[in-house]
């Protein structure tokens, strides 16, 4: 009918010996055969909003860009920008539970290298640990040599694509939840705002393929997260496969409704698209509850 399945698997590791065996890489293979075969009969989802569970990786994507390029320096300065988190330091931004690390020298985690590791960053400062939301609070930025309104250093991420001129950037973003829950506790709360809400179903990302975002004031201040593998959850707990939607929103709403986490740290490595060009990035997250969540059909 039109519509691209774009599935795929990637392997990343510093040295060689990390990656996969030729076994582990054929049975990715064949997992990924059976699920575009399944794709291809899966039917399309309607425009909705409900309750939904994004899995580890999709909920690091969710951050990544919903909130990791909103609490870059630079964009606190920029007249253009929509500043979104500007004023709100030491305000809630997310549950008191969640808080939100990047950390440039963390090479691997859990058995898994993470592509946004590096000693110095493109302007020669270390590489720091920052911690941008503590227990829920906002508490700083993101910052290169460009000094912003109350942080005039930098914290060791500013970083470029040869050939650009350094901005602040992501390295390493860790989701860090107090008191988790369980993957089963997790999907019987969203069972739960189902059947509260009276919805039909709910719906459960697995797996995603990226995603953009906006922060200008010009065109509206939104996100884009094109999920894979996206189930509809029924209140017998009964899932099914489906296709054709992408995740869309505004920031501070989409923040907004996360109510609970699971207790197992999932990785999503990839490449960072902004004003200094491509980076490595990687998004270190548990599976989330959100109470709401707006999708759109995908584009054909």
């Amino acid at each position: 009918d039109g519509m691209e399945l774009p599935r795929f698997e990637s392997f990343f590791a510093y040295d060689p010996k990390n990656l996969p065996g030729d076994e582990q890489v054929l049975d990715t293979v064949r997992r990924m055969i059976d699920d575009l075969l399944a794709l291809r009969v899966a039917p399309e989802v309607d425009p909705y909003t409900g309750p939904a569970i994004l899995s580890g990786r999709a909920s690091g994507v969710f951050f990544h860009e919903i909130f990791g390029h909103r609490v870059e320096g630079q964009r606190q300065r920029d007249a253009d920008d929509a500043q979104t988190f500007k004023k709100m330091i030491n305000q809630r931004v997310l549950p008191e539970t969640f808080s939100v690390i990047f950390d440039p020298a963390i090479d691997r985690l859990d058995g898994t290298d993470l592509a946004g590791y590096y000693n110095y960053d493109n302007q020669g400062v270390k590489g720091q640990r920052v911690t941008v939301v503590e227990n829920g609070m906002l508490r700083g930025f993101l910052m290169s040599r460009k000094p912003v309104e109350g942080f005039p250093r930098s914290n060791g991420h500013g970083r470029k694509q040869p050939g650009n001129e350094p901005v602040a950037r992501q390295s390493n973003m860790i989701i860090e939840v107090s008191g988790p829950v369980s993957s089963d506790e997790l999907k019987r709360q969203l069972i739960e705002r189902i059947v509260a809400e009276g919805k039909p179903f709910g719906l459960r990302f697995e797996d995603i393929q990226g995603g953009f975002t906006l922060t200008g004031r010009f065109i509206p201040n939104a996100f884009n997260v094109i999920p894979v593998m996206v189930y509809k959850v029924y209140p017998d707990g009964r899932e099914e496969l489906v296709r054709g939607v992408d995740i869309i929103g505004t920031p501070l709403t989409a923040l907004s409704m996360i109510t609970a986490a699971d207790n197992r740290l999932k990785v999503f490595n990839g490449n960072c698209g902004a004003e200094s060009g491509w980076v490595p990035v990687s998004s270190v997250s548990p599976a989330i509850l959100v109470s709401q969540i707006e999708v759109q059909k995908k584009q054909k």
